[in-house]
C-alpha cells in the first residue's frame, strides 16, 4: 500500500573478531537507511544468535587467512538453509567453493565499499526469495494431479508435468520438444497461428485426447496464453483434465432423464416435483387427470397442490412435508383428500423424498400421488365396506338422528372366536377364506339398508338401520350366531366356527359415533371373558363397570409413577428340616386410606392395560435389590428369591433383558433367582416354551405356581424347563381332609422321576402339615409357616440358624 514503511531488514555480520565483525557493520551503516538493522557476531556465537533471532540475511567474511573457513559456512547453511548468505573471500575461486556450499553472492575485491555490500546483501535476499517461490511452484506442479504442460508457439513441448506425461501413457522424456498435437486424434488437430495468440489470453475446451496405446478417453484443456518482457505471445500453459467419469456419469443420467420421462407417460400414478429453492413445482399430466385438468389446465405455483388439500387435512401434510424437509422424518408419506374439479374429494396417498445439497439443505422434492378412494373406501379382501366407508355411514346416521324424532339405531362389534388358531394350524389361505365366507354369510343376515364391515383382522361392524328397540338388534344377532354355528368349508376342509358380538343402541343417548363404536367393543369383550359364541348388550352397569375400570387403570398409573407399590416377603422352609430356604416376593398397592390392595384386585386391568410390564420390572428390580442386601449382611448360602410374572409379562420379548437388568443392578447371582408362572402362560405353548428358554438361559430357575387344579396335564412338564411345582392351595386342603391323595402322590411321584421339588403353598393348619409329610412333600408354605412380612420382619429370619418352630 503506497505510503506504508518498507519492511525493516535484519542482517547479521559475522566476521573472526569483534573487531572486523564492527568495521564492516560501520561500512554498512551509511547505505542501509531506516529499513536496515546491522548486527556484529563472530562465528562462535552465529549459530546461537541466528537460533533466538530472526535475521534476514547474513554476511559472512572469510578472508581472515589465506584459505577461507569453508567449514564456518557450511555449518552455517545447513543450520539455516533458508537464509540468504553473502560470502567475503579473497580470490574467485573460493567465491565459487562458497557458492557451492550454499552462499547467495560473494565478493573478492572492494569489499571494505558498503555501497556494494549493500547491494549485494539486498539482491541475495530478492534472489532467494524468487528462488524459493519457483521451487515451491515447481513442486506443487510437479505433484498435481491435473496434467500440466507449456508449449511454444509452434506448438512444440517445452515443459510437463509427471501427471500430464502418465494421463497419456508416457513417460516424460518422451514427450519433450514434441509437437503437442501428437497426443490429440488427426481429425482434431486444429493449431492457433502466433498471429492469432495475441488476441487470445484464455481459452477452454472439452477435446479427445489419445494415448501411447491409441485408447481415447475426454479431456478438459483450459490454456493461458505466455508473453514475454515486451508483451509479445510465445507459448500456452495448458492444464489437462481426464473427463472420463464424467462423461459416464452425464451419459448416465441422460439415460436416467430419458427413462424417467417414459415412467412418468406410463405411471398410473401422477408425478410431482418440487423445487423448494426457486419456489415452483412439476405436476406431471397424470397426476392433474386424477383431479379432473387437462395438461395445460395448472401452474407450476405449489398452492396448485397445497391449496386442493381438504382444510381438514390441509395442516397436516403441511407438517408432514415440514418434518422431512427439517430431517424430523425420513420421507414424506400421507393419505389424505384432494378437491376434483367437480368439487368432490378424492383420496390420495402422497409419497416423496427431498433432495439436499452439500449442506445438507433441501433443494428439491419429489414423488408421487395414487388414488385410493376405492382402497379406502372397501376391503380388498372380502369386498365388504372398510373402517373409513363404515364410519361415513355411522356419520351420516347420526346425522339422520338428530333430523329425525324416533330414529333409532345400533352398531354389533364381531369378533370371531379362536381365529388366531385357525390361521396358526391352518395356514393364512384357509384363514383368508374364512374370512371371505364369514362376510358373505353376515351379508345374508342382513336387512336392506343395513352396513357390514370388516374393521381389519377377524373384527366386523354392523350398522343396524331404523330400529325400533333392543328387540330388533337381538333378532338380527341371532340370526347371525346361528348362521356361523354351521361349519365353513375352505379348501376341502370343514372349520368350525363361533364369534362374540357387542350390542350398543343409539338410544342410550351417544354423542359422538366413537363413543357408540367403543362401547359396541367393550361389550364384545364382556362376551368373549363370559365365555364366547354369544352376545352382550351393552347397558348402564357395564357402563358403570367401564367407569370404575378406567378410573382404576387412571389410579394404576399415578402408582406407578408416585411409587405407591411395597413388596412383602413369605418364608418358604424345608419341611424335612424345617429349615429356611427361599423368600417369595409379594406384591401390595398402598391406598390413600391407609388399606392395601392384593393383586387379585389390580393385576387383570394392569394386565389389559399394558402397564403390568411397568410393574413387573419394578417388582423384579425392588425384590432383587432386597435379597442382595440381606444375602451381604446375613451370608445365607443356599437362600433363594421367589418372583411371579404374569402371563401377559411371558409374552414379553424384553423380558429377559428385564431380568438381566435387575440381577445386573442388584449384584444378585442368577441362581438365587426364581421365576414363578401360572399354568395359564402355558396356553401359548411354543411361545411359553421360547420364552421359559430365554429365561433359563440367564441361570434362574422357574417353578410353575398353582398347579394341580388347572388344565395344565403332568405330560407337559417335559415340554417346559421347570424345576419346581408348587402345589395349588385347593390341592393342599383337599390332601388334609384325605380327600385327594392320590392325585398328590401322583404329582409326587412324576415331580421325582423328573428330578423337581415341589412346595406346597397355602399351609394353615397342623393337619395340613403333617399330610404334606406323610406324602414326602419337601417345601412349604403359609400362615402356619409364616405370614407375609415387612422387609425389616423378613431380615431377621436370615440366618443360618433361623427355621421354622415346631
Amino acid at each position: 500500500m503506497i505510503g506504508d514503511p518498507a519492511p525493516r531488514l535484519l542482517v547479521l555480520v559475522i566476521a573472526p573478531g569483534p573487531a572486523e565483525a564492527e568495521l564492516l557493520r560501520e561500512a554498512l551503516a551509511p547505505h542501509s537507511g531506516p529499513t536496515w538493522l546491522v548486527e556484529a557476531a563472530t562465528p562462535a556465537d552465529s549459530i546461537r544468535r541466528l537460533a533466538t533471532t530472526h535475521a534476514d540475511a547474513a554476511l559472512l567474511d572469510l578472508r581472515a587467512s589465506g584459505r577461507p573457513d569453508l567449514d564456518a559456512l557450511s555449518r552455517l547453511t545447513s543450520a539455516f538453509p533458508a537464509l540468504p548468505v553473502v560470502v567475503l573471500v579473497r580470490d574467485e575461486p573460493s567465491g565459487v567453493a562458497a557458492l557451492r556450499l550454499g552462499a547467495q553472492d560473494y565478493l573478492a575485491e572492494d569489499a571494505g565499499d558498503g555501497r556494494l555490500l549493500s547491494r549485494a546483501l539486498r539482491h541475495a535476499v530478492e534472489r532467494k526469495r524468487i528462488t524459493d517461490s519457483l521451487r515451491q511452484l515447481e513442486a506443487a506442479v510437479r505433484t498435481m494431479q491435473l496434467g500440466v504442460s507449456i508449449t511454444d508457439a509452434e506448438g512444440r513441448i517445452v515443459y510437463l508435468n509427471k501427471a500430464e506425461a502418465e494421463m497419456h501413457g508416457y513417460a516424460i522424456e518422451e514427450l519433450l520438444g514434441k509437437d503437442a498435437r501428437n497426443l490429440s486424434p488427426r481429425e482434431h488437430w486444429k493449431a492457433l497461428p502466433a498471429r492469432e495468440l495475441e488476441h487470445v489470453t484464455k481459452w477452454k475446451r472439452e477435446r479427445m485426447r489419445i494415448r501411447k496405446d491409441g485408447t481415447r478417453f475426454p479431456v478438459q484443456l483450459m490454456s493461458d496464453v505466455v508473453t514475454d518482457a515486451a508483451g509479445r505471445p510465445w507459448g500456452l500453459v495448458t492444464t489437462c483434465e481426464d473427463i472420463t467419469e464424467r462423461w459416464r456419469a452425464e451419459e448416465a443420467l441422460r439415460d436416467s432423464e430419458e427413462r424417467y420421462a417414459l415412467a412418468v407417460r406410463g405411471t398410473n400414478d401422477g408425478i410431482w416435483d418440487w423445487s423448494v429453492k426457486e419456489e415452483r413445482i412439476y405436476l406431471s399430466p397424470r397426476w392433474k387427470g386424477m383431479l379432473g385438468y387437462g395438461e395445460h389446465d395448472l401452474g407450476d405455483s405449489p398452492d396448485e397442490w397445497f391449496s386442493r388439500i381438504h382444510p381438514e387435512d390441509r395442516e397436516r401434510v403441511e407438517e408432514k412435508v415440514q418434518a422431512h424437509l427439517q430431517r424430523k422424518a425420513p420421507h414424506f408419506e400421507d393419505e389424505y383428500r384432494m378437491r376434483h374439479r367437480d368439487g368432490s374429494y378424492r383420496w390420495v396417498l402422497s409419497r416423496g423424498f427431498a433432495v439436499r445439497d452439500g449442506e445438507g439443505r433441501p433443494t428439491r422434492m419429489a414423488g408421487a400421488q395414487t388414488d385410493v378412494t376405492d382402497r379406502r373406501a372397501y376391503d380388498p379382501l372380502t369386498g365388504l365396506p372398510n373402517r373409513a366407508l363404515f364410519a361415513e355411514k355411522l356419520e351420516e346416521a347420526f346425522d339422520r338422528a338428530g333430523r329425525r324424532s324416533g330414529y333409532f339405531f345400533a352398531v354389533i362389534f364381531l369378533d370371531l372366536d379362536r381365529f388366531k388358531g385357525i390361521n396358526d394350524a391352518l395356514g393364512h389361505l384357509v384363514g383368508d377364506g374364512v374370512l371371505m365366507g364369514v362376510a358373505k354369510r353376515l351379508s345374508g343376515c342382513l336387512r336392506p339398508g343395513d352396513t357390514v364391515a370388516r374393521f381389519g383382522g377377524d373384527e366386523f361392524a354392523i350398522l343396524l338401520d331404523r330400529i325400533a328397540d333392543a328387540d330388533d338388534a337381538s333378532l338380527v344377532a341371532d340370526r347371525i350366531q346361528r348362521e356361523l354355528q354351521a361349519p365353513l368349508t375352505v379348501d376341502g376342509r370343514e372349520v368350525p366356527l363361533s364369534a362374540s358380538m357387542g350390542i350398543a343402541l343409539s338410544t342410550t343417548g351417544y354423542a359422538r359415533s366413537e363413543e357408540l363404536l367403543r362401547d359396541a367393543d367393550a361389550a364384545m369383550f364382556n362376551a368373549k371373558r363370559l365365555g364366547r359364541t354369544r352376545y352382550q348388550l351393552f347397558d348402564a352397569a357395564m357402563r358403570e363397570r367401564m367407569a370404575a375400570r378406567a378410573q382404576m387403570e387412571e389410579s394404576l398409573q399415578r402408582a406407578v409413577r408416585r411409587g405407591e407399590f411395597r413388596l412383602l416377603y413369605q418364608p418358604v422352609y424345608a419341611l424335612a428340616s424345617r429349615r429356611l430356604i427361599a423368600l417369595e416376593a409379594l406384591l401390595r398397592w398402598r391406598q390413600p386410606d391407609g388399606r392395601e390392595l392384593l393383586p387379585a384386585d389390580f393385576l387383570g386391568i394392569a394386565e389389559a392395560s399394558g402397564q403390568i410390564h411397568a410393574i413387573g420390572a419394578w417388582v423384579l428390580r425392588e425384590a432383587c435389590r432386597q435379597m442382595k442386601s440381606w444375602l451381604d449382611r446375613s451370608g445365607a448360602p443356599d437362600l433363594c428369591l421367589l418372583v411371579n410374572l404374569s402371563a401377559r409379562q411371558l409374552s414379553r420379548r424384553s423380558l429377559t433383558d428385564d431380568v438381566a437388568a435387575a440381577l445386573n443392578e442388584s449384584g444378585l447371582p442368577p441362581a438365587r433367582l426364581r421365576i414363578e408362572i401360572t399354568e395359564r402362560a402355558l396356553e401359548a405353548t411354543d411361545s411359553a416354551t421360547a420364552a421359559l428358554t430365554r429365561l433359563r438361559a440367564t441361570g434362574v430357575g422357574i417353578h410353575l405356581d398353582d398347579f394341580g387344579t388347572g388344565a395344565a396335564s403332568l405330560a407337559l412338564l417335559d415340554r417346559f424347563p421347570i424345576d419346581a411345582l408348587k402345589l395349588d392351595r385347593p390341592l393342599v386342603a383337599l390332601l388334609a381332609e384325605d380327600e385327594a391323595p392320590g392325585l398328590v402322590r401322583s404329582i409326587l411321584a412324576v415331580a421325582r422321576t423328573r428330578g423337581l421339588s415341589v412346595i406346597a403353598e397355602g399351609v394353615e393348619t397342623q393337619a395340613q402339615l403333617d399330610a404334606l409329610g406323610v406324602h414326602g412333600c419337601d417345601q412349604g408354605q403359609g400362615f402356619l409357616l409364616g405370614a407375609p412380612m415387612a422387609p425389616d420382619d423378613a431380615g431377621a429370619l436370615i440366618a443360618p440358624s433361623v427355621a421354622v418352630p415346631d
